[in-house]
C-alpha cells in the first residue's frame, strides 16, 4: 500500500483476527512517488470503541518489542505489528456481520487513527476507518 503526502487522512478500514498477529507494511511516498525519508519521524495508532473514547489498545514507534509501529528511515515504510496476544485480549461488541454468518464472526471493534509528527514537528493524521474482529471460536 503507498499512501501519498497529498492525500490528507486517508480511509482505511481493517479486520483484526483475534489471537493473530497483524503486521501490513506500506509505503509512504511524496507526490513523485518516492519514498519519504521518516527518519525523525513518530507514529501512535489509537483503536477505540468510538470518538472521544478511552483506547481499547494504543500503539506507537517508540516501542521496540511487542505490539508496535517500525518506521523504516529512508525507504519511507511504515509496518503495523499487533501481537496475538493483543488482539487475543480485544472484545468487539454487536451482531456478527451479514456477509460473515457461514464463516467466523466478525463484529465492529471500533475506530482507529495513524497520527504522526514529522521530524520538523509537524503533527497529522495519516489515515483513520473502523476496525472488525474475526472472534475466535472457542475449542
Amino acid at each position: 500500500m503507498a499512501i501519498t503526502t497529498s492525500s490528507g487522512a486517508a480511509a482505511w478500514n481493517f479486520t483484526l483476527r483475534q489471537g493473530s498477529e497483524f503486521n501490513p507494511v506500506m509505503t509512504m511516498t511524496d507526490d513523485n512517488g518516492r519514498p519519504m525519508d521518516l527518519t525523525g519521524w513518530s507514529m501512535t495508532m489509537n483503536i477505540a470503541r468510538g470518538v472521544n473514547m478511552t483506547p481499547l489498545l494504543t500503539i506507537n514507534s517508540s516501542a521496540s518489542s511487542g505490539s508496535r509501529i517500525i518506521l523504516g528511515g529512508t525507504a519511507g515504510t511504515i509496518q503495523i505489528v499487533i501481537t496475538g496476544a493483543d488482539t487475543a485480549s480485544l472484545e468487539s461488541y454487536g451482531l456478527p456481520m451479514a456477509a460473515s454468518l457461514t464463516q467466523y464472526p466478525v463484529t465492529k471493534l471500533g475506530l482507529h487513527e495513524l497520527v504522526f509528527v514529522a521530524a520538523d514537528g509537524t503533527p497529522g493524521c495519516l489515515f483513520e476507518g473502523i476496525v472488525n474482529l474475526e472472534q475466535k471460536v472457542p475449542a
